[in-house]
Protein backbone atom coordinates (compact mmCIF):
# COMPACT_ATOMS: atom_id res chain seq x y z
CA UNK A 1 0.00 0.00 0.00
CA UNK A 2 1.41 3.47 -1.14
CA UNK A 3 2.10 5.31 2.30
CA UNK A 4 0.45 8.60 0.24
CA UNK A 5 -3.48 8.72 0.05
CA UNK A 6 -5.16 10.28 -2.69
CA UNK A 7 -5.70 14.32 -1.27
CA UNK A 8 -8.71 14.20 -4.60
CA UNK A 9 -10.79 12.05 -2.06
CA UNK A 10 -11.32 14.54 0.48
CA UNK A 11 -15.06 13.64 0.48
CA UNK A 12 -14.52 10.51 1.17
CA UNK A 13 -11.61 10.56 3.36
CA UNK A 14 -13.19 13.50 5.77
CA UNK A 15 -16.56 14.54 4.56
CA UNK A 16 -17.43 17.95 5.13
CA UNK A 17 -13.60 19.02 5.00
CA UNK A 18 -11.87 21.08 2.14
CA UNK A 19 -9.43 20.33 0.08
CA UNK A 20 -6.71 21.99 1.78
CA UNK A 21 -7.14 20.74 5.16
CA UNK A 22 -6.53 17.23 3.45
CA UNK A 23 -3.03 18.63 1.61
CA UNK A 24 -2.05 20.07 4.68
CA UNK A 25 -2.97 16.98 6.81
CA UNK A 26 -1.19 14.65 4.21
CA UNK A 27 2.09 16.69 4.19
CA UNK A 28 1.98 16.80 7.99
CA UNK A 29 1.70 13.08 8.02
CA UNK A 30 4.11 12.63 5.59
CA UNK A 31 6.92 14.56 7.70
CA UNK A 32 5.39 12.23 10.62
CA UNK A 33 5.59 8.92 8.64
CA UNK A 34 9.22 10.07 7.37
CA UNK A 35 10.96 10.77 10.95
CA UNK A 36 9.00 7.74 12.18
CA UNK A 37 10.39 5.37 9.79
CA UNK A 38 13.75 6.63 9.73
CA UNK A 39 14.36 7.33 13.34
CA UNK A 40 12.23 4.14 14.44
CA UNK A 41 11.31 1.78 11.39
CA UNK A 42 7.60 2.40 11.99
CA UNK A 43 5.66 -1.06 10.84
CA UNK A 44 2.04 -0.61 10.40
CA UNK A 45 0.31 -3.73 10.15
CA UNK A 46 -3.29 -4.58 9.19
CA UNK A 47 -4.00 -1.20 7.27
CA UNK A 48 -5.93 -2.40 5.21
CA UNK A 49 -9.13 -3.17 8.60
CA UNK A 50 -9.16 0.40 8.13
CA UNK A 51 -12.76 1.55 6.93
CA UNK A 52 -12.62 3.70 3.90
CA UNK A 53 -15.86 5.41 4.96
CA UNK A 54 -18.17 6.11 7.86
CA UNK A 55 -17.61 7.61 11.32
CA UNK A 56 -14.79 5.84 13.07
CA UNK A 57 -13.74 5.49 17.37
CA UNK A 58 -9.86 4.51 17.08
CA UNK A 59 -8.96 3.55 20.62
CA UNK A 60 -5.66 2.71 22.06
CA UNK A 61 -3.35 2.09 23.74
CA UNK A 62 -0.89 5.05 25.44
CA UNK A 63 2.70 4.85 25.97
CA UNK A 64 3.96 7.74 24.86
CA UNK A 65 3.73 11.48 23.35
CA UNK A 66 4.54 9.64 19.69
CA UNK A 67 1.52 7.69 19.81
CA UNK A 68 -0.95 10.08 18.10
CA UNK A 69 2.21 10.73 15.54
CA UNK A 70 1.93 6.74 15.33
CA UNK A 71 -1.73 6.07 15.09
CA UNK A 72 -2.31 9.15 12.45
CA UNK A 73 0.00 7.76 10.25
CA UNK A 74 -1.26 4.07 10.36
CA UNK A 75 -4.92 5.49 9.81
CA UNK A 76 -3.44 8.13 7.52
CA UNK A 77 -5.82 8.00 4.53
CA UNK A 78 -8.66 8.51 6.93
CA UNK A 79 -7.82 12.13 8.77
CA UNK A 80 -9.00 12.09 12.11
CA UNK A 81 -9.59 14.71 14.91
CA UNK A 82 -7.63 13.54 18.35
CA UNK A 83 -8.27 14.69 21.71
CA UNK A 84 -5.08 15.73 23.62
CA UNK A 85 -4.66 17.47 27.27
CA UNK A 86 -4.95 21.00 26.87
CA UNK A 87 -1.31 22.00 28.17
CA UNK A 88 -0.13 20.91 24.77
CA UNK A 89 -1.75 23.79 23.33
CA UNK A 90 0.67 26.14 23.61
CA UNK A 91 2.65 28.43 21.04
CA UNK A 92 3.20 27.01 17.53
CA UNK A 93 3.06 23.54 18.99
CA UNK A 94 -0.53 24.26 20.12
CA UNK A 95 -1.63 25.99 16.83
CA UNK A 96 -0.15 23.05 14.68
CA UNK A 97 -1.85 20.21 16.97
CA UNK A 98 -5.56 22.55 16.11
CA UNK A 99 -4.34 23.19 12.20
CA UNK A 100 -4.43 19.10 12.12
CA UNK A 101 -7.87 19.16 14.22
CA UNK A 102 -6.81 18.20 17.44
CA UNK A 103 -8.50 19.41 20.56
CA UNK A 104 -7.99 20.17 23.84
CA UNK A 105 -9.04 18.16 26.85
CA UNK A 106 -8.91 19.09 29.96
CA UNK A 107 -7.03 16.11 32.04
CA UNK A 108 -8.94 16.21 35.24
CA UNK A 109 -13.00 15.79 35.68
CA UNK A 110 -13.06 15.26 31.45
CA UNK A 111 -14.04 17.99 29.43
CA UNK A 112 -17.74 18.46 27.92
CA UNK A 113 -17.01 21.13 25.05
CA UNK A 114 -13.91 18.63 24.11
CA UNK A 115 -16.72 15.42 24.17
CA UNK A 116 -19.21 17.47 22.23
CA UNK A 117 -16.45 18.70 19.48
CA UNK A 118 -15.38 14.68 19.11
CA UNK A 119 -19.40 13.63 19.00
CA UNK A 120 -19.68 15.77 16.20
CA UNK A 121 -16.57 14.58 14.36
CA UNK A 122 -18.51 11.41 14.43
CA UNK A 123 -21.76 12.48 13.34
CA UNK A 124 -20.20 14.43 10.28
CA UNK A 125 -18.88 10.54 9.47
CA UNK A 126 -15.11 10.96 10.35
CA UNK A 127 -12.78 9.95 12.24
CA UNK A 128 -11.81 10.50 16.14
CA UNK A 129 -8.89 8.76 18.42
CA UNK A 130 -9.29 8.79 21.84
CA UNK A 131 -7.44 6.72 24.76
CA UNK A 132 -9.51 5.39 26.97
CA UNK A 133 -6.45 4.87 29.73
CA UNK A 134 -6.75 8.56 29.98
CA UNK A 135 -3.02 9.12 30.35
CA UNK A 136 0.14 7.24 28.84
CA UNK A 137 1.07 4.36 30.91
CA UNK A 138 3.40 4.57 33.37
CA UNK A 139 5.08 1.42 32.69
CA UNK A 140 3.77 0.45 29.25
CA UNK A 141 1.81 -2.13 29.73
CA UNK A 142 -1.90 -1.73 29.08
CA UNK A 143 -4.56 0.14 31.95
CA UNK A 144 -7.99 0.17 33.12
CA UNK A 145 -9.99 2.54 30.83
CA UNK A 146 -12.09 5.11 32.16
CA UNK A 147 -15.78 5.48 31.65
CA UNK A 148 -15.60 8.81 28.98
CA UNK A 149 -15.61 6.21 25.81
CA UNK A 150 -18.66 4.85 27.03
CA UNK A 151 -20.38 8.72 25.83
CA UNK A 152 -19.31 8.74 22.18
CA UNK A 153 -19.62 4.93 21.63
CA UNK A 154 -23.40 5.65 22.99
CA UNK A 155 -23.98 8.95 21.32
CA UNK A 156 -22.66 8.22 17.73
CA UNK A 157 -22.35 4.49 17.28
CA UNK A 158 -19.54 4.75 15.48
CA UNK A 159 -17.42 1.59 14.16
CA UNK A 160 -14.60 1.30 17.12
CA UNK A 161 -11.11 0.36 15.46
CA UNK A 162 -9.03 -1.05 17.89
CA UNK A 163 -5.00 -0.63 17.98
CA UNK A 164 -2.22 -1.52 19.22
CA UNK A 165 1.17 -0.04 19.74
CA UNK A 166 4.27 -1.02 21.01
CA UNK A 167 7.67 0.80 21.35
CA UNK A 168 6.90 4.33 21.70
CA UNK A 169 7.45 3.46 25.28
CA UNK A 170 11.46 2.71 24.95
CA UNK A 171 11.05 5.98 22.46
CA UNK A 172 10.18 8.11 24.67
CA UNK A 173 8.79 7.09 28.25
CA UNK A 174 6.84 8.98 30.94
CA UNK A 175 9.34 11.17 32.48
CA UNK A 176 11.98 11.82 29.83
CA UNK A 177 12.24 15.11 28.15
CA UNK A 178 12.52 14.37 24.56
CA UNK A 179 13.01 11.12 22.75
CA UNK A 180 15.35 8.86 21.96
CA UNK A 181 16.04 8.98 18.19
CA UNK A 182 16.50 5.39 17.68
CA UNK A 183 14.58 2.49 18.12
CA UNK A 184 11.40 0.04 16.67
CA UNK A 185 8.31 0.64 17.15
CA UNK A 186 5.25 -1.18 15.65
CA UNK A 187 1.23 -0.09 15.40
CA UNK A 188 -1.44 -2.98 14.37
CA UNK A 189 -5.23 -2.44 13.71
CA UNK A 190 -7.22 -4.58 15.26
CA UNK A 191 -10.72 -6.02 13.91
CA UNK A 192 -13.37 -3.14 13.72
CA UNK A 193 -16.09 -3.31 16.43
CA UNK A 194 -19.73 -2.69 15.83
CA UNK A 195 -20.78 0.45 18.22
CA UNK A 196 -24.24 -0.93 17.74
CA UNK A 197 -23.67 -4.05 18.78
CA UNK A 198 -21.27 -2.50 21.38
CA UNK A 199 -23.83 0.24 22.61
CA UNK A 200 -26.42 -2.63 23.41
CA UNK A 201 -24.01 -3.77 26.50
CA UNK A 202 -24.17 -2.18 29.86
CA UNK A 203 -21.14 -0.06 30.57
CA UNK A 204 -18.71 -2.88 32.15
CA UNK A 205 -19.23 -4.86 29.35
CA UNK A 206 -18.38 -2.40 26.48
CA UNK A 207 -15.10 -1.17 28.15
CA UNK A 208 -14.04 -4.71 29.16
CA UNK A 209 -14.91 -5.94 25.18
CA UNK A 210 -13.40 -2.28 23.77
CA UNK A 211 -10.32 -3.25 26.59
CA UNK A 212 -10.15 -6.41 25.65
CA UNK A 213 -9.58 -5.61 21.56
CA UNK A 214 -7.11 -3.44 22.58
CA UNK A 215 -4.95 -5.59 24.68
CA UNK A 216 -5.01 -8.18 21.67
CA UNK A 217 -3.54 -5.66 19.25
CA UNK A 218 -1.28 -4.51 21.44
CA UNK A 219 -0.27 -8.31 22.31
CA UNK A 220 0.36 -9.10 17.99
CA UNK A 221 2.37 -5.13 18.15
CA UNK A 222 4.43 -6.60 20.99
CA UNK A 223 4.69 -10.18 19.95
CA UNK A 224 6.19 -8.63 16.20
CA UNK A 225 8.44 -5.91 18.09
CA UNK A 226 10.09 -8.95 19.93
CA UNK A 227 11.07 -11.06 16.74
CA UNK A 228 12.09 -7.96 15.09
CA UNK A 229 14.72 -7.03 17.84
CA UNK A 230 15.69 -10.54 18.28
CA UNK A 231 15.92 -10.60 14.85
CA UNK A 232 13.72 -12.96 13.25
CA UNK A 233 10.97 -11.22 10.97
Amino acid sequence: MSPLPNPLAFRRRVPGRGFIRAVWWDFCAFLCWSWLKLSYGLRRIHRNRVPRTGAILVISNHQSFLDPMVNGVTVWDRQFTALARDSLFVGPFGWILRSVSARPIKREGGDLEAMKAALAELEAGRVVIIYPEGTRSPDGSLQEFKRGVLLLLRRAKPTVLPMGVEGTFDAWPRGRKLPRMRGKVVCVCGEPLSGEELAKLDGEQALAAMREAVAKAHDEARDIRDRWVGGGR
